[in-house]
């Protein structure tokens, strides 16, 4: 549970610092980034612990024993707790959505399933006669081309191209499944629908800036918005945002001096580390004593061969490698001449 309310509010400052401070800037492509890696970070920061060593005096437990007591095992039956409940609530909640997950992409699959397509530079154009939104997943781009004129086909094939090109739907999966481990948190919710806002605003500023009639795609866009139906695994052409898309095509390309705002999340993701993620791990001062006593060895001319090995014996237990060699002795065998080598 702690892991969870930990993701959760890494997603929260992740989601806030957009919606504060990036959502009306320019750097589509930057803010894909900084929301797509915001969750990958939100799952694995919390996994990240800073050990805090405490020293503390070692305790004489026998001291404190009562003597001639009898120790009786106490059995408590386990009752239906809280955090048993929270538990059975949240993988029936997993299992309800990832269940949701699987219908979404079985239906998807169904759809383009035995339709015959066009693979033009590695992209499968999918021609259908059902009555739904154009959309792109992964390499694959479905349309009906019935709905629309010629120009106007080729504004949404453009349009739909730019996801498949820069792997949007990857994206989009990615939300999904941290929807599903989440579902709880209102935030996730929120946070996946400004990722999708912000791929149809990187696909928008790509095709406004290659179009030469601006005001047509525009128009494309409020005939787009009338409701169809819509596959949630998809990037859709159709969506509910189609005021936002239309305001952000008229912004103005942000100063690049703006681009600082994306800093602030260092230091509050440094503060977040070290007030959450930190563990006190507790030491004897007799342990500490122990590691930080020292031994000395002397190896003199009178050292003997069996002394010498002695001493090696003893640094390979400690994972060091000491080794005498090249041992000269005199006549009255008293070392003349020795090498030492150490490896650790």
């Amino acid at each position: 549970m702690e892991y969870l309310l930990k993701v959760s509010a890494v997603l929260a400052l992740f989601y806030f610092g957009y919606t504060l401070f990036l959502q009306r800037e320019t750097f589509f492509n930057s803010n894909r980034w900084f929301l797509l890696s915001g969750q990958i970070i939100a799952i694995l920061f919390p996994l990240l612990v800073i050990p805090i060593y405490v020293e503390v005096a070692p305790q004489n437990f026998n001291s404190i024993l009562v003597p001639n007591m009898p120790i009786t095992e106490q059995i408590v039956p386990e009752n239906f707790s809280i955090k048993s409940i929270f538990f059975w609530a949240y993988s029936i909640g997993v299992l309800f959505f990832f269940g949701k997950f699987i219908l979404n992409l079985l239906s998807l699959f169904k759809l383009i399933r035995n339709k015959s397509s066009k693979q033009i530079a590695g992209i499968h154009y999918i021609e259908t006669e059902d009555t739904i939104a154009p959309f792109s997943f992964f390499n694959r781009i479905v349309f009906n081309s019935k709905s629309f004129n010629n120009d106007e086909l080729q504004l949404i094939l453009n349009h739909e191209r730019i996801h498949v090109k820069q792997w949007h739907s990857i994206d989009v999966i990615i939300s999904q499944l941290t929807c599903i481990a989440f579902w709880f948190n209102p935030l996730v919710w929120f946070y996946k629908k400004a990722l999708q806002q912000n791929l149809e605003f990187i696909a928008d500023k790509h095709i406004q800036s290659e179009t030469d009639c601006k005001q047509s795609y525009q128009r494309l866009l409020l005939k787009a918005s009338i409701p169809t139906h819509q596959l949630v695994m998809a990037n859709n052409f159709y969506n509910s945002l189609i005021k936002k898309r239309i305001v952000m095509l008229h912004t103005s390309k942000s100063n690049t001096v703006n681009a600082w705002k994306y800093a602030l999340v260092i230091p509050a993701l440094a503060l977040f580390f070290m007030s959450f993620n930190t563990k006190e791990v507790y030491i004897s001062k007799a342990s500490i004593e122990t590691q930080n006593s020292s031994q000395v060895f002397r190896v003199t001319e009178k050292s003997t061969t069996v002394e010498l090995a002695k001493i090696e014996s003893h640094f390979s237990n400690k994972n060091v490698r000491l080794k005498f060699s090249n041992v000269s002795r005199n006549a009255d065998n008293t070392i003349r001449e020795i090498t030492i080598k150490k490896k650790t």
